[in-house]
């Protein structure tokens, strides 16, 4: 019996206060629909991995051979991000970057103990960031084999290229869904609090006026 006293009057609150909780819940949406649209510039990051071959030599042994391969790592860590090697990159892509942007979105890192050099772009599409990604792998190997004479590097990891406009539509409705159900629960908080609100003065008022009928009749 409580519960159901407890639903009709939340329920009769929600109708009187309609026009707040639609109005909060269209104006939340509409907020984060403009912020999404109009101000919000998402950033994509994309992979690829390329591997780099040890080195052999008759002449170079232990110490200096691990020596030797590091320098090599190190170089081709610098080399990646090279005019020589940006410059094919946005001969094969489609990018608007010029080629100072594109070495600032560009990190080459290697983990720890490893002949792996994973080339990290990050880019305002995904399939823009993974084009990069490719591109400055097979770049960086096609490099390699001219300018260094050598064929020790080598793609092991492409980056993949999404339906990125159907994925990103995707993640706008689910934004938009959340949006509208946080706009509905704040709409009905608001709803439920001047309701408070106004039973409080009702009771206040109330409360001060039978104070002032006794305060009377004991006169």
């Amino acid at each position: 019996m409580g519960n159901q006293l407890i639903s009709c009057r939340l329920l009769t609150c929600l109708s009187r206060n309609f026009r707040l909780v639609a109005g909060t819940t269209v104006s939340t949406v509409f907020a984060v629909w403009l912020v999404s649209v109009f101000i919000y510039e998402p950033e994509y990051t994309a992979t690829s991995q390329v591997f780099v071959e040890p080195s052999t030599s008759d002449t170079l042994h232990g110490e200096a051979l691990a020596l030797a391969d590091y320098q090599t790592l190190e170089a081709y860590q610098v080399l990646a991000k090279s005019p020589a090697v940006l410059s094919q990159v946005l001969e094969n892509t489609s990018t608007s970057y010029s080629m100072a942007e594109l070495h600032d979105r560009i990190a080459i890192n290697r983990p720890d103990n490893s002949r792996i050099l994973n080339v990290v772009v990050t880019a305002e599409n995904k399939n823009d960031a993974a084009a990069i990604a490719n591109a400055l792998a097979y770049s960086l190997q096609e490099e390699v084999k001219i300018l260094l004479k050598v064929d020790n590097v080598s793609v092991i990891l492409k980056a993949g290229i999404s339906n990125g406009a159907l994925e990103e539509n995707s993640s706008l409705s689910v934004q938009l869904s959340l949006a509208a159900v946080a706009g509905m629960l704040a709409g009905v908080l608001l709803s439920v609090a001047l309701e408070l609100v106004g039973f409080a003065r009702k009771h206040a008022h109330f409360g001060r006026k039978k104070n002032s009928q006794l305060q009377t009749v004991f006169k």
